[in-house]
């Protein structure tokens, strides 16, 4: 049976355009309205494939934010006002958790808002320790990376740390909140490593499995701990990351307690 959250209906019209989120972020519900349920949140700069169109909605699929991903992206509804089909070639990435965006190449002129990690740009000419990102629109270079130049050997976990203290939001994958599996999406994705969204997803597709009875002594840093429907990352042999509803932050804590609280992990898997 084919997967809905990524499988487009056997019915659906053909390819409309492609566009991209000029929002910081933009909400993929699984129908038209606020009020219908969140699947994921696509960043800014991150493409999506349009199929259809309705007042105040467009209705597609995501395409992944690491480039040349084969995996398909989740299909639902975005607000209409989130894309711009305008030409777009992206350049660079955010590397800190939110960077501020400046209307002129100084750090005392005016915020016109921020985008979280992994969000995409399109540089422009660098003035200063800044890259104009649009008109009237700049981003501190320490800010950024390009996107031909990801910091691939570092330790993923490092950027997962960098939402210690964030909200927990179901479906969340910005530094407004998110969930479990998209702690890790977007943790990998700081890295230039490609990821499926959802934890059931990610248990199938990354790691190796270990041969262990999830005892501290046979655990290291960045091993993913599974359970039905919910991913942790080990920050070291002791302690687990995760972005959880029971603390409704992403948080720290020792992966003996967690697990008394949560039960046996389904599995464990290592990079």
């Amino acid at each position: 049976m084919a997967d809905s959250r990524i499988s487009l209906p056997e019915a659906q019209a053909p390819l409309l355009s492609t566009a991209h989120i000029i929002s910081s972020s933009a909400p993929l519900r699984d129908n038209r309205g606020w009020r219908k349920g969140l699947q994921t949140e696509l960043l800014h700069g991150q493409r999506f494939n349009i199929y259809g169109e309705g007042r105040g909605w467009v209705f597609g699929q995501a395409i992944p934010l690491i480039a040349g991903s084969e995996r398909p992206g989740y299909v639902g509804y975005i607000p209409k006002k989130s894309i711009s089909g305008d030409p777009f070639e992206p350049s660079h990435s955010v590397s800190a958790l939110r960077a501020p965006v400046f209307n002129n190449p100084d750090i005392k002129s005016h915020i016109t808002q921020f985008l979280p990690l992994n969000a995409q740009v399109q540089g422009g000419k660098e003035e200063g320790d800044f890259i104009e990102v649009g008109v009237g629109a700049f981003i501190h270079s320490r800010h950024l990376k390009a996107l031909s130049n990801l910091p691939s050997g570092q330790d993923y976990v490092d950027f997962a740390e960098m939402y210690l203290g964030a909200p927990y939001v179901w479906g969340g994958t910005g530094d407004k909140g998110l969930d479990c599996s998209g702690l890790l999406q977007m943790a990998l994705c700081a890295v230039g490593r490609d990821a499926p969204r959802d934890a059931d997803m990610q248990e199938q597709d990354l790691g190796e499995r270990l041969k262990t009875t999830g005892e501290t002594d046979e655990l290291r840093r960045g091993d993913l701990i599974f359970w039905p429907g919910h991913i942790g990352i080990m920050s070291d042999e002791e302690t687990l990351l995760h972005a959880n509803a029971f603390h409704m932050i992403t948080a720290k804590e020792p992966y003996d307690q967690a697990v008394n609280r949560i039960g046996t992990p389904r599995s464990i898997k290592r990079f």
